[in-house]
């Protein structure tokens, strides 16, 4: 089995239950860059995309109804992988920066230094879940929702760092 392959599904199958769970408020989209790995913002469209990445990418169906467009993208230093999730009208609904390695004290610093980035602009996280193998914290905000979350088991090791359009954010 392809070990990256299988850590895009885990992640994909992680956002996609953090989403779910997450989902449901409308609001009326910022013109404003999102989050620190891009800079586009909830209007960009497919071209924007295309545009602003300019290096060869993949897709897959998003959880939103649309594609989910991938490319390799450095972050802080660290390179892994952003995704743009649309639905079916085209619409940004997700962006998502992961990062994978067999080394489970980066990890756990890696997500430590975002953690305390996002507290820091923030303030403390909505929602933080624990479990036996992967945690993780929502910050629940009228922009959208900030989810970020971190998976250590013998399989996967890998950190995922999303903003959710407000469409399909919730309230605490």
């Amino acid at each position: 089995m392809n070990t990256k392959k299988n850590i895009t599904k885990i992640l994909s199958c992680i956002f996609i239950v953090l989403a779910f769970t997450c989902s449901c408020r409308s609001s009326t989209p910022s013109s404003n860059t999102i989050a620190p790995f891009s800079d586009l913002n909830w209007n960009s469209t497919v071209d924007d995309i295309l545009d602003s990445e300019n290096v060869k990418h993949s897709t897959y169906d998003s959880v939103y109804g649309g594609l989910c467009y991938t490319y390799p993208k450095e972050y802080n230093g660290y390179k892994g992988t952003v995704k743009y999730m649309l639905n079916e009208e085209e619409e940004l609904m997700a962006i998502a920066w992961t990062y994978s390695s067999e080394n489970t004290q980066l990890l756990n610093t890696l997500y430590d230094n975002i953690h305390d980035s996002i507290s820091q602009k923030y303030g403390k996280s909505g929602q933080e879940a624990e479990g036996v193998n992967n945690y993780g914290d929502v910050w629940y905000l009228d922009e959208g929702n900030i989810l970020l979350s971190l998976m250590l088991t013998s399989d996967v090791k890998a950190l995922q760092y999303s903003y959710l359009n407000p469409k399909v954010s919730t309230e605490k």
